[in-house]
């Protein structure tokens, strides 16, 4: 759903008077660029349940995502402190690739939000004809690297892609979404202030991240 939003970065100076004086044309000059966009943005919210259904994060038992820990790959014989994260992407349906593909985005790389979050906001690339497909996604990434992994399942289920217009200058509202984490108890998982989820089955670890 796309909604308006006030985009006239002067309106805090009308309310407070620091225009007085301005021409009427330079204004009005200024309200045509203002409504000339060739940018869309989207909003997102999420929330993040066990497999029971007992809330997890927002307002649950966790405060934030940060502090998972795990067996991430093959051969792991200690735990590894990872975060959660939730990563947007935005694809031209008919890039041949496919969303995998860097190539086939919207924007220069995926959009990551913190582990931190749980609402996200962005600025993209206005597209209407054709709308874009939108994938959400559930991203691990160690404490002592600089990239992660997409957790699949049994490890955590996230909703489907989403086809979506972005129109310019309006903000694309895509509701909640619904994850679900591979834990049957969120509380009995939890000790020491890190949750433990094993990735093995699920996650594996780009090379570069070694």
């Amino acid at each position: 759903m796309a909604t308006l939003r006030p985009r006239l970065a002067f309106t805090p100076a009308l309310r407070t008077g620091a225009l007085r004086g301005f021409v009427p044309g330079v204004l009005g000059t200024g309200l045509l660029l203002a409504c000339e966009h060739t940018q869309g943005e989207v909003e997102m919210n999420w929330t993040i349940v066990d497999r029971a259904g007992a809330q997890v994060f927002p307002s649950g038992e966790l405060s934030d995502l940060c502090a998972f820990t795990g067996l991430l790959a093959d051969g792991d014989t200690e735990p590894t402190p990872y975060s959660l994260s939730v990563r947007l992407r935005l694809c031209d349906p008919g890039c041949p690739a496919g969303c995998d593909d860097p190539a086939c985005l919207a924007t220069d790389a995926p959009i990551d939000y913190a582990c931190s979050a749980a609402r996200g906001f962005s600025t993209v690339p206005a597209r209407s004809d054709p709308p874009y497909d939108i994938h959400v996604e559930l991203l691990a990434t160690a404490k002592d690297a600089s990239c992660g992994c997409t957790v699949a399942p049994p490890c955590a289920l996230v909703p489907g892609p989403r086809t979506r217009a972005v129109e310019a200058g309006l903000v694309t509202d895509l509701q909640v979404y619904l994850m679900v984490l591979g834990l049957d108890d969120i509380d009995a998982a939890t000790t020491g202030g890190r949750t433990r989820l094993d990735l093995v089955e699920c996650c594996t670890p780009d090379p570069s991240c070694a």
